[in-house]
Parts: structure tokens; sequence; C-alpha cells
């Protein structure tokens, strides 16, 4: 007799038959002593804060569409979880440079969507091209038409409904209809409104992932991978229209384009579905077409109606079969006339007409492969067709009954089709368009620059970048611009960089702090394959080529400054250096290099300048410590000369005040003191005149920085003093100055060095803030907010930011006045006011630009890009235009590499990123009589490089990148491939060695099993400072080792197939391997770490798993409850927790007991589910500036998706974890923050809950949005709010009581009562959204 009961088996209590006999001798054999049932410990109450740094590049389609404004002629890049909105911009026409007035400029972003998108449409009125402004017709600032078919623009109208509306179904079961208008402030407003999907259709079925939209929008379909179908009836947008007008303005709560619904069935899997254009005098004939294949048929089925009658009258027609080529067609393409459809298969294109008459016929061209794959290592097989796109062609030069289409193939070669109706074949022309030199797949368009401009190509890259073309016949695509893409990233390191730090408040010895980089594996193939470095911030675009100044740098130019040339042959740039000054000009011709200049004999250049730059005239101003000099640029004009006698000037700047006037203000060292002067420039009898105004003024202390601006029709002069003081001065136009304000700092060192001015606006009709950025000494930079109007509190501290240890220069933004530019130990920085000043200031690292000086290009020199930066780099002179991006953008730079890298990690001993990469060696000589269609032989070879993190872009092309691996070919197996790579310090209790270990898998044919090996390696230096590495030892197994570490002074814990084994280097016994000790898992191990004699492994299919040797044996401690297929974990042993992530997206949180428990389940402390899995995870420290906070761990938790997204992760304390859960309970309800909730989820209760560790995650991203769409007013808006009766159960019994427990919670995480709750929630949420990136 046997039966069948639970055993606990490894942690695990798994079903096992045991017979009778076997139960009684266990029985016999356990003491009958009752078990210790004490709980022991109890684990910890913790809570989870993600937030999205950088979300996934990937872009699922691209539709141009006007969707904000007829006159906008925009482009919908729509990602996984959210929109973009750019404008396509082709403005005046460069000869030498046809591409460069073409770009997108940066509009609008929507991801609020809570949910994936699955799919997107456009609805509303046909595409019609654009009023032509490119090539350029607007050359003289008059639109000039050139054909009785073109009208001068419309005038802009404010509250416009656009002529299109997008449409996008989410995961979430709803569809959501969107447009945008512009208010009377310009500013652009979302308007949307929802529709949900039928709840009863199981999930699974995955409802809305297919869409298609009538041709006329007088209908919609969504449908699911099988059976169900949706249809949708479509108002007008004259009716929509009419609809939305309200008395004052559009009244958008009456906004639902859907007016009636009805729902059927297919038979089979729906491959595709596409709505076809009637035919001629058929007008208000439907016809929606699907491809259902099933039981290896494909059938094409039709659904028809008349769209004046109900959707009660659809009819669906039987399918007809599709021959065996066509079974699983790629693309299905509506043709503009008839009701003509094409079919896209891997080696033809079929095109089908009358098929309301019967059986459809249809007409077959060839689609063979005339262009080789551009990347035959890259696939097993031949690349497929991924897109197709309709050119926009003017009702002049459309003729009918014929389409024009430009097919994609997934390795970026496009083809252009041109298929005629009365024309046998109808496929009259099937040529090559050119190649994009990316990897495409869903997202391809065409977009429109013109009546008579050429087409323009943009596509997304797969698994690498992508971009703009810009198509002529006959001519090779020029590419117009990047779209960046850097997926997929599988492994993640972090390098360690010393920087010195101040001590704080006291005279102790400077200490390092560190801080780190992120690099990572990302893109596939040897076009796209390559090592990046994460960097998020504003870029700093490079424009034009780099100019070489060798000579002169190496005199230590320490200022620069850019001044207009009137001749128009370039630019003057001054360059100041201790001892002299430089005066060159910079062409704007990029084939001509810089020119010192020396028609300029009335500057004196034997010195050094303080200050310099011109008039309202173009004159050009100089001033040195013992003169001040101005020379005109128009001949005729004599220059004007100051010499100081028995006075040095310290400090001086300019300003052109409204009246075109340039004042002059400067701080003068005389005997008695120091003096502040100031004066205009003018011109009289044909000279430069300068002309005092007022006395000068005696100042109590030295002046570090002098700084000057013309406020509500006043000159303003700031000054910074070496006794840590910022003076403000004010003076009426051709007055003394008068003292105004001032302001100390109260910190050692705290000298302003440096000075400058934001305005922002709060609306349209408030009054400009203004506030004074000061670099100091120390590296902070301090805000003041200065108030003209207030004599009591004229400069006030807004805010203080730390920026570095050594003084902070400041530098204006001629492109925005909100934002200013910080240099500080050769980084630069951006720091902008968005809102309010008394809200923190938005900081973002600017990319791209490592200087040593800068400055700004003066307006009206647009080949240079007004409002750029010259900037020095060691060297080289560049010039850089800032991103427009109003918020922080991935910036990352690449190290380019010969193939697929895998894995990487960092050597601090060696200063190096040590990379795996797989390269493709394909054998490119075609035998004799070998078919085109087939692909050439190739052979996998992985390969091991090191490569110096702070190298210059490495390119394929460029000579040496092969020689990057260090592996010989006898040291590679066949079939092997590399699964990871570890540095190792083994050491023999006297000496520590240096190893590399890697870990393998060999594979020869797909018949024989899969065996592994260790490969231990050597690495060193050579004298060239080349790195290599021997290798000196490997171990056999017969099975994949999947992941390797490190444990004790000189094991290594592995996973071979289902075993983990525990092995002893003896260095003694010339470096063999001791006894193994093993334990089986039951599924192979993805991860494996050890901290402190604790063995961590992560497992493919049977969750996480802690151990511990005992006794010669690997004794499991605990295990997770689930079977979840785990990816990557992190020790967090500074909680006694192990972070773990899995492939649906979880992340959890494992509790470590300190001592053996009963269970052997780890408790669960928390749970999060992400839109994405996290691959890897790790620590990176935090900048000095955020350690200031108590609740922030010095090193941030960074998670990197494989879809190329980054989390930061923040374990909060249970108070901490309470009051963010609390407000985003609350934020969640209001529709502002989270417009589209989920329709079969319950709302959370407001207050926490530990019930389900689900509830210990805060989601940033909503209270990222609580801050931008409302801060403080907002959340004091939800706090008051009366509770909806249908949800009270879930909401407190009124708006005081939730705003009582709201205090409560305040009190309990700052442990004391607060004056503001409000402020000092916002506080601590801004601080948990610092990115440590």
């Amino acid at each position: 007799m046997s039966v069948q009961t639970r055993v606990l088996a490894d942690g695990r209590w798994t079903a096992r038959t045991l017979d009778i006999h076997q139960i009684l001798a266990r029985n016999r054999q356990e003491p009958s002593v009752m078990p210790n049932l004490s709980t022991g410990p109890v684990p910890p109450t913790l809570g989870l804060f993600t937030k999205t740094i950088v979300g996934s590049p990937i872009i699922r389609a691209i539709i141009p569409a006007r969707v904000r404004h007829r006159s906008k002629n925009d482009v919908i890049f729509v990602y996984e979880d959210a929109i973009v909105i750019k404008e396509v911009l082709g403005g005046e026409r460069i000869e030498e440079d046809p591409f460069a007035s073409i770009s997108l400029d940066n509009a609008d972003v929507k991801k609020d969507f809570g949910s994936p998108i699955q799919a997107a449409r456009i609805m509303g009125q046909p595409r019609k091209p654009k009023i032509p402004r490119f090539p350029g017709r607007f050359w003289d600032g008059e639109y000039k038409p050139q054909s009785p078919l073109e009208t001068k623009p419309e005038p802009f109208q404010d509250n416009e409904v656009p002529p299109q509306i997008l449409v996008l179904s989410l995961a979430s079961r709803i569809l959501v209809f969107l447009f945008a208008y512009y208010d009377l402030q310009d500013v652009v407003h979302f308007v949307s409104n929802t529709w949900p999907l039928p709840a009863q259709i199981p999930l699974s079925e995955e409802l809305g992932v297919h869409m298609a939209v009538d041709p006329y929008s007088r209908a919609m379909a969504v449908a699911a991978y099988e059976n169900r179908i949706s249809i949708y009836a479509l108002k007008g947008m004259e009716r929509l229209r009419s609809e939305l007008q309200g008395p004052k303005g559009l009244d958008t709560a009456n906004f639902m384009p859907i007016q009636e619904e009805a729902h059927t069935e297919v038979d089979g899997f729906i491959l595709k579905m596409e709505f076809l254009h009637p035919s001629k005098g058929d007008e208000h004939h439907v016809i929606l077409l699907l491809v259902v294949s099933k039981e290896q048929k494909t059938r094409l089925v039709r659904i028809e109606w008349d769209c004046r009658s109900s959707l009660a009258e659809i009819d669906q027609k039987p399918g007809q079969l599709l021959p065996h080529p066509e079974l699983l067609p790629l693309l299905l393409i509506p043709l503009t006339y008839g009701t003509a459809f094409a079919l896209v298969c891997e080696d033809r294109i079929v095109v089908y007409k009358n098929v309301l008459t019967g059986m459809a016929t249809g007409q077959t061209c060839a689609l063979e492969h005339y262009e080789p794959p551009e990347e035959p290592g890259s696939s097993k097989r031949l690349p497929i067709w991924t897109q197709w796109a309709r050119p926009m062609r003017p009702a002049d030069r459309r003729q009918p009954n014929i389409d024009n289409i430009y097919l994609c193939r997934e390795d970026g070669v496009v083809r252009y089709i041109d298929i005629r109706e009365d024309s046998s074949p109808m496929i009259r022309s099937n040529y090559n368009a050119g190649i994009l030199n990316a990897n495409v797949g869903n997202a391809f368009a065409t977009l429109d620059l013109g009546e008579e401009s050429n087409d323009l190509l943009i596509a997304a890259g797969e698994m690498g970048d992508g971009g703009m073309w810009y198509f002529q016949p006959r001519e090779p695509l020029g590419l117009v611009g990047t779209i960046r893409n850097w997926t997929p990233l599988r492994d993640l390191t972090t390098t360690r960089l010393a920087l010195p730090s101040r001590s704080s408040a006291t005279n102790e010895t400077a200490t390092t702090s560190s801080t780190g980089r992120l690099f990572a594996c990302s893109g596939r193939g040897p076009r796209n394959g390559a090592v990046i470095e994460i960097r998020v911030g504003t870029e700093a675009v490079r424009l034009g080529p780099t100019v070489d100044i060798e000579e002169l740098a190496e005199k230590g130019i320490d200022k620069i400054w850019a001044l207009p040339d009137q001749s128009n042959i370039g630019i003057y740039l001054m360059l100041s250096h201790p001892t002299a000054t430089e005066l060159i000009l910079l062409p704007s011709a990029n084939d001509q290099d810089p020119q010192v200049s020396s028609d300029m004999e009335e500057l004196d250049l034997d010195v050094k300048t303080i200050a310099a730059g011109s008039t309202a005239e173009g004159s050009i101003i100089q001033v040195t410590p013992t003169s001040i000099n101005a020379i005109a640029q128009e001949h005729g004009i004599l220059p004007f000369t100051s010499k100081l006698n028995n006075a040095t000037i310290t400090a001086a700047c300019f300003m052109t005040i409204p009246m075109k006037t340039t004042v002059l203000l400067s701080v003068v060292q005389e005997e008695d003191g120091f003096y502040l002067h100031h004066g205009h420039f003018g011109c009289q009898n044909d000279r430069i005149a300068f002309a005092e105004l007022g006395e000068p003024v005696l100042l109590r202390s030295e002046a570090s920085v002098v700084s000057v601006h013309w406020v509500n029709d006043r000159i303003i002069a700031f000054m910074g003093t070496v006794a840590g003081t910022v003076q403000c001065y004010t003076a009426e136009p051709g007055s003394s100055f008068v003292p105004y304000a001032e302001h100390s700092f109260e910190d050692e060192f705290a000298v302003c060095d440096s000075l400058a001015m934001i305005t922002t606006e709060k609306n349209s009709d408030a009054e400009a803030d203004h506030l004074l950025v000061c670099g100091l000494r120390n590296g902070t930079v301090r805000t003041l907010f200065f108030d003209g109007n207030d004599l009591d509190d004229r400069l006030s501290l807004c805010e203080k930011i730390e920026v570095g240890a050594t003084s902070v220069q400041v530098l204006t933004d001629a492109t925005r006045s909100s934002r200013v530019i910080l240099e500080c130990e050769q980084r630069l920085y951006t720091l902008e006011y968005v809102q309010h000043p008394s809200t923190p200031a938005s900081r973002q690292r600017l990319w791209g630009c490592f200087t040593q000086a800068s400055t700004k290009v003066p307006q009206g020199y647009s080949k240079f890009g007004a409002g750029s930066l010259f900037y020095l780099s060691g060297s080289n002179l560049l010039l850089a235009d800032l991103s427009p991006s109003p918020g922080a953008e991935m910036v990352p730079r690449r190290l380019a590499l010969t193939g697929t890298p895998t894995r990487i990690t960092h050597s601090e001993r060696l200063n190096k990123l040590i990379v795996l990469y797989t390269r493709m060696i394909v054998n490119n000589v075609s035998p004799a009589g070998s078919r085109r269609d087939r692909l050439p032989p190739r052979i996998s070879k992985p390969a091991l490089a090191f490569i110096d993190p702070d190298a210059g872009d490495l390119r394929p092309e460029s000579d040496g990148i092969d020689s990057l691996d260090v592996l010989g070919a006898a040291e590679v197996k066949a079939g092997e491939r590399f699964l990871g790579v570890m540095e190792w310090f083994p050491t023999d209790g006297n000496r520590q060695y240096h190893m590399l270990v890697i870990n393998t898998i060999i594979k020869q044919t797909a018949s024989e099993g899969a065996t592994g090996r260790l490969l231990l390696l050597v690495p060193g230096v050579r004298e060239d400072g080349q790195v290599f590495a021997n290798l000196k030892k490997s171990v056999d197994r017969d099975a994949p080792v999947w992941c390797v570490a490190p444990y004790g002074d000189s094991s290594l814990i592995y996973a071979c197939g289902n075993q983990l084994v525990l092995q002893t280097l003896n260095m003694a016994a010339r470096g063999r391997f001791g006894p193994e000790i093993t334990a089986t898992l039951h599924s192979p191990a993805t991860y494996i770490s050890a901290d402190d004699k604790v063995i961590y492994v992560s497992t493919k299919g049977s969750g996480h798993h802690i151990l511990r040797v005992d006794d010669g044996e690997l004794v499991l401690v605990c295990a997770a409850a689930s079977g979840q297929s785990e990816i990557h974990h992190l020790i967090l042993s500074e909680y006694s927790m192990v972070m773990t992530s899995d492939r649906d997206g979880r992340v959890a949180g494992l509790w470590q007991p300190p001592e053996p428990q009963l269970s052997r389940t780890a408790p669960l402390v928390l749970e999060a589910t992400l839109p994405s899995s996290i691959r890897r995870f790790c620590k990176l420290a935090r900048p000095v500036w955020q350690r200031k906070f108590a609740h922030l761990e010095p090193q941030a938790i960074i998670g990197s998706t494989e879809n190329g997204g980054l989390y930061q992760l923040t374990v909060l304390s249970e108070p901490a974890w309470r009051l963010l859960a609390f407000i985003q309970n609350m934020a969640m309800r209001e529709a502002r923050i989270c417009p589209y909730p989920h329709p079969l989820i319950q709302e959370k209760p407001i207050e926490p809950s530990t019930t389900k560790k689900q509830n210990m995650h805060v989601d940033g991203d909503i209270l990222i949005r609580l801050l931008e769409r409302g801060d403080a007013s907002l959340l004091e808006e939800m706090l008051r709010k009366e509770p909806n009766p249908d949800f009270r159960p879930s909401d407190y019994a009124s708006a005081h009581d939730r705003a009582e427990r709201f205090k409560e919670l305040v009190a309990d995480f700052i442990h004391d009562q607060v004056d503001d709750p409000i402020h000092t929630t916002l506080e601590l949420i801004r601080s948990l959204l610092l990115p440590a990136i």
C-alpha cells in the first residue's frame, strides 16, 4: 500500500508517493520530541521605491499625422508605453549641404497611459501634402506661389481641432482617442477619452493587438490574435468639431468619436487585418479584409456593410483560400484604387483585384534578393520584408489608378514599387531605392517635406540606431539624422572614479569620494554591436569639424570669447592666457583653417584680457588690467584706447541695454581702495567714444566678479566680493550706482567667482521672476531670488546646490532664459528652473563637452548656431549646440565592436573593460552554381577584448578593431560559446594572484549533448600598454558551465548543468583543484554570488536558493516559496535581504534570517511588478551632493532591462513607505495624474496595507506626475477632496480624517511634528527622484 504526501525537500514542499512501510520506518527513526515552533526573528517591514531613469528606446511605430494643428507637420513615435510627437522641419536649403535644414523639432511627450501600447492608428481627414517649406520659397521672407494649385498658408488659430486623431489600443483593455490643441498662450494641451473593450473576453486573447481604420474614417476594427473582432462606427470630423465647440472654446467633455459598436468572430488565427478602398461609385461600401489561418490553410475573409446602415447589418463573407506560397504573408497593403490589395511574402508580392466579384485574381512579381543581406552572419535565414510606406503625392502629381509603395527589408534594403491597375503586369517597376544601413522592424514611414520635394524616409532601428534618409532618384540615400537605439542591454558594469571632496565645515584632510560610470553591452552584429557608456543628461551636439590649436593651448588658455566678424568671413575668437591674448578668425567654411588675426593692432594682445565683448554696431571691446580698447570693423571709424595710470582693472563686464547702448562695468583698484566705474560706448565724429556715467563708487571689499543686467528699466549691477558676499547696486540710465541689497555666504571659501541671471515666467499675466545664480569657489552654487520691488527682502536664498570641490563657473544660456550652464572640474551641467523658484532647480549633466574654457556664439551667426557654445577640450576647439529636449535624455557613448557583446566587467587593476563578444566569420566566396537565395556559410567565434573606458569612439572599419580579440584560435574549441567572465584573486596565504575565469558551453552538433569548460587566464600588460591574457588552465566539464562566482580566498562556486559545484584551487599543488563539493538543483542556475561564506543562487525555473557550507557539504539555508524563472539578484547585506528579478518583470526582496529557521522558505519582504524584466542589477555611488539626505543610501541600485530601460530602486523604511504609499494611492484616483485606470483592477485602499507584498511597491513615475501637474496645490487638493460614496470602504470617512492621517504619517517619518507637512513630503519625493546617473 502506498500513499501520496507532501514533504519538504531542499526548502520546497513537493508531492511524493511513499510506501506505508517507509512512513512507519521513518517515524521509528525520528525522536518523539516536539519541535520548537517559536517564530524567531520577524522580517522587517520595508518598501521599494522605483523610478524610470530612461525608458526603452524601442519604437513600435512611426506615424505621420497632424494631431496638434493643421499647420504642424507632425510625426508620432509610438514607444512601448508612451508617444512622442515631433515636427518635421525643412527650412532654407543650403546648396553645399541640401539636408542641413531638415530636422525633427522636439515637441510633446505623453507617457501616462499606465499600460503598454498594443496598436496605434490615425483617424480623421486624409493626409495631404504640406505647404512647401523645403526646398524653400521664403528666402525673401515672403511666400510666393509658383503654381495655381498653391495657396497662402492659413493663419494659425487657437483652440482648433486638428484634422486627425490618434487611436491607441492599450493592454489594459481600453481604446484611447487623443489629439492636442493650442490655447491663447501657445501652450499645447492633450485631449483624450477612452472606450472600454469587451470585458468578458479573456486577457490571454489580447484583444487589441490588431487595429485597422477605414480609409475615410467611417469605421475601425480591433481584433485579437484569434477569433475575436470588435467593429466600431465612427463619427465624421465635422460632427466631432461641432460637438467640441463650446461657448468659451473647446468643450472637451463631449469628445467621443465612437457612435456604435458590434462584435463578431472568425474561425482561426488572425494574421493581418485592413480596410480596403471602395470602388468608384460604391463609396458607401465598407470592406474589412482579414487574413485568417487555421489547420495550415489561409483564407481571405471579408466583413462588409453599408456605412449608412447600422452595424447590425454587417455581413461576413466566406473566405477564399490562398495558394501554398502565400500561406503566411508578411504584409497586407490596401491599394488606393478599387478594392485591390497586395500581399507581400518572403519571395514575392501578389496583387489581388476583383475581390468583390467572386474569386479574387492575383498577379505575382518575384521579390528576389537582388541585394545580398547586409549582415549575412547575423542570422541563419534570409532577411524578410518588415514594413511598407506610401509616399505623399500632391494632386497634380498623383496619377489615377497608380500606387507607389516603398518596401523595407529588416536589414535596411528598400525597394520602390510602382503598381498600376490598368496595365499588365500590374507591377510596372520594382527597383532598389537604397540601403538604410540599419536593422528595421515595423517602425518605417515616409515624411512630407512639401509638394515639390523628394521623399524623406524614416526608420527606427531594431537592435541598433535608426535615422532619416533623403531619397533622390538615381542618387544614394542621404542620411539626415540619427534616431538612437541602444537595445538590447545584455549586461551592465560600473567603474569607480576617485574625485577630490571637501571636508565638511572642518579643517580635516580632504578625502576622496567615489563616483561611478556605467558601461553596458549593446546591439547585435558587426554593424550595431558595441560597448556603450550610459550617460543621462543634456547632450551637447557638436557642430562642424574640430579645430586643432595645439600651439595656443600649450600657453594655458583660461578664457575665450566669441566676437562678431562683420565681413561675414567667419567669427573672431579671443583667447586669453596668463601673459598674453590671441585673436584668431575662424572661417565659416569647413575647408578653411583658422587664421591668426593681425589687422587689429589697436587691441592690446601682449597682456591677458579680463573681459571682451562687442557693441550693438559690431565694434570689438577689450578690457585688460591696464587699458580699455575698442575697435570698429567699419572703415573710417577711429578706435578708442584708454590707458590707466597707477590703477588696475580687476573685473569687468558688458551689457547692451534696450536703447542699443553698450554699458561697461569695471572694478578699478586705486591707491585708496577699489572703485566701481561704469560708462557707455558710442560713436561721435567718426570715432568710438566712451563716456563715464556718474561718480565712481568706493567699495567696502575687493570684487571677485561683476555682472550687469537690465531689470525693470534700470541697470542692476551684482558684485561678488572676496569677503564672501554678493552686493547689488542700481542706477537709473545716466546716473551713478547706489547700494541696493547685499547677501552674505556663511560657508568656508564661499567666494563668488561667477554670476548669471535666470528669468522664469509664472504665466502670461504675471511678471517674470529673476534669480541670481552664484558660482562659488568652494564648489557650490547659490541661487538668490531678486525682487526689485520688495525693499525688505531684495536678495533671498532660494537653493544651495553642491556641484564639485573646486570653483564653479556660471554661463548664461542664450537659447533659454530659464537655464544656465555650470562648469566645474572640466564638467558641464545645465541648471534650469522649469517652475516657480520655490521649487528646486532641475540639474542635468551636459555630455559631449569636457572643457577648460567656453563661450557663447553671438546672435546673428546662423552658420555657427546662435547661442551655441565654443569650448576648448585639450588642444581642440569645438563648437556645440545644446539639445532642445526639456528633460534628461540618454546620451550614450559608443565603443564599437565587430560582433555581438554578451558580457562585460571592469578591472580596476588593469583599468580596462573586459568584454566577451561573438564574431560571425562569413565565407563570402560562393561556390560555382550556388543559388542567390542561399546564405553563405558562417562560423561563430567567441572573443575576449580589453577596452580602455576612456578611449575615443571605435568604428568597425577602423584599423586594429580585429586585433581586440586577445585569444588565439587554438584556445577556443569548435562550437564553443562564452557565457560569462569574472576577475578572480586567489591567494596561497602569502601571495595574491590575478586571474580571469570564463565559463563556456560547447555544442558542436544538434544531436550531441552540450558540454562546457572553465578557462583560467592570467592577464598582463606589455611594454606598449596593451593587455594580453594567457590561458593557464582549462577545466573540462560534461555539462555547460552556466555561471561562476568566487568563494572564500581560493575557491570557485559554479553551476554545471543542474549541479552546484564548489572547488578550491591549491596554488601549492601547481594550481590543481581540490575535491568537489556538490549539490543538485531542480533547474540550471542563471547567476551565482557569494558573500561572507553564504552562497546565493538564482535558477532558471526553481526560484532563489541561499546555501552555506557546513561540515564539507552544501546545505540549504532557505529558498524562495515560488519557483520563478529568475534572471539576476543583488545582495543587500545592510537589510539582510537579497533582491531578485525574474522573466515576468517581478522584483522581490527575500529576507535572510540571522539563524536557521524551522521553515526553509525565505520570507518575502517586498514585491514589485515592472513593465519589463530587470536583466542586471548594480550599485552606483551617488553624487556627493545627494548624500546629504539621511534617508538615501550612499549607493543607488540601478536595474537595466533588455529593452534598454533603466530603473533606479530605493529601499524604503516603514515610515517612508507608509507615507509615500498613502500619497500614491490617492494619486491613482486622481484623473489628472492617472487618466487611464485599468478597468479590471480595483482601487487600492488609501491606507497602506502590508497584507500583500505587492503593496510595498511605490511607483515613482506616478509621483513625478504629481509634481509636474500641480505640486503642492494638487496634493493639498487631493487631501481636501471629499471621499466618493461609491468607494468609501477604501477611503476615509471624511476629508478631515484623511488629512489628519496624512499629518500623522509625516510626523512618524520625521519623528516629530512639522509645521508644513506638504512641503516636507514633497522634499522627500524630490530627493528620491534624484537620478544617481
